[in-house]
């Protein structure tokens, strides 16, 4: 298969004729609200298959789905029907089931909460490496992957394919400054990377911390005193200089008396973090907030 721009969407791996075979599937399937996969084939190469003859495909980057939005979708499924077929390849040998799930296996386990039998489904035969790329981007352009399973994505193709990291970008539709970045985010320590998933830290704060040999200390640090990206980055400048260069990291023990106690004044008068850059005569204030009503709190303050 000649490479296409994956980047552009699903569609590129399919000429127009397929394009209208999944119109006519969607078409079909949301013409009668209780459609439930027992109707016929819903056109030229759209087939109607029963979900036990599918399984998940080894290319499948998602580890986790989510239980109340799989809920949502199988609710929806009940009154419109599946409106959009999924793509599957015949099944590899030693594979028990019929067919692979290439793209849909989030509307293949949403129907059969939805306790739909058939689904509708487009076969198609596809080698290995479109399979894997089909299956990332597909995650990537349906429902935000986490970055660590987009990330395992791209390892994947890396290492199962020879790729490099710019070939990657290019097939996926994404710059490799993005490829590499989330890359490098499979290096970090167990710890950062539970803190980056429970949202504590961004993506952005765990990639400042990983020229640290140690970087839990300051990443405790940096979520208990809300340190912006820039803060991670300049706490890290300032411990490979050396002591020398402590004053520039935020909330350093050489910070002016004065601000450190204004700080610590407009901390306990809002309930808020409150963090005071500069010198005492020129610099900027920051107060964190982590919700719409401390937000609104700061403002009314102001305005008082």
């Amino acid at each position: 298969m000649a490479q296409k721009g994956l980047g552009r969407g699903l569609s590129a791996l399919f000429d127009d004729a397929a394009e209208t075979e999944a119109a006519a599937a969607a078409a079909a399937a949301a013409a009668g609200p209780q459609a439930s996969g027992q109707d016929a084939a819903t056109g030229e190469g759209v087939q109607r298959i029963p979900v036990t003859d599918l399984s998940p495909s080894p290319f499948q980057p998602r580890q986790h789905f989510d239980n109340d939005r799989l809920e949502e979708l199988a609710a929806s499924m009940r009154t419109q029907g599946i409106l959009q077929p999924l793509l599957v390849r015949p099944a590899s040998e030693g594979v028990a089931t019929r067919y692979e799930i290439i793209a849909g296996e989030r509307r293949w386990r949403a129907a059969q909460k939805a306790r739909i039998h058939e689904v509708p489904v487009l076969i198609r035969e596809l080698p290995n490496l479109d399979a894997a790329e089909v299956a990332l981007l597909e995650n990537i352009q349906r429902e935000d992957l986490s970055i660590f399973e987009e990330a395992e994505g791209y390892r994947r193709l890396i290492a199962q394919f020879d790729y490099s990291q710019s070939v990657v970008a290019e097939r996926v539709g994404k710059s490799r400054s993005h490829v590499a970045n989330a890359l490098r985010l499979l290096a970090m320590p167990e710890g950062l990377r539970r803190m980056v998933e429970e949202g504590a830290l961004s993506a952005g704060h765990a990639r400042a911390l990983l020229g640290l040999e140690d970087p839990m200390p300051l990443a405790r640090q940096a979520v208990a005193e809300s340190w912006s990206v820039r803060d991670v980055e300049n706490a890290v400048k300032a411990l490979a200089k050396g002591p020398a260069d402590k004053a520039t990291a935020p909330n350093s023990d050489l910070k002016d008396p004065d601000l450190r106690e204004a700080e610590e004044a407009a901390t306990s008068a809002l309930g808020l973090n409150v963090q005071i850059r500069g010198s005492g005569t020129r610099g900027h204030v920051r107060v964190n907030y982590a919700s719409l009503e401390q937000l609104e709190l700061i403002l009314a303050k102001l305005s008082n």
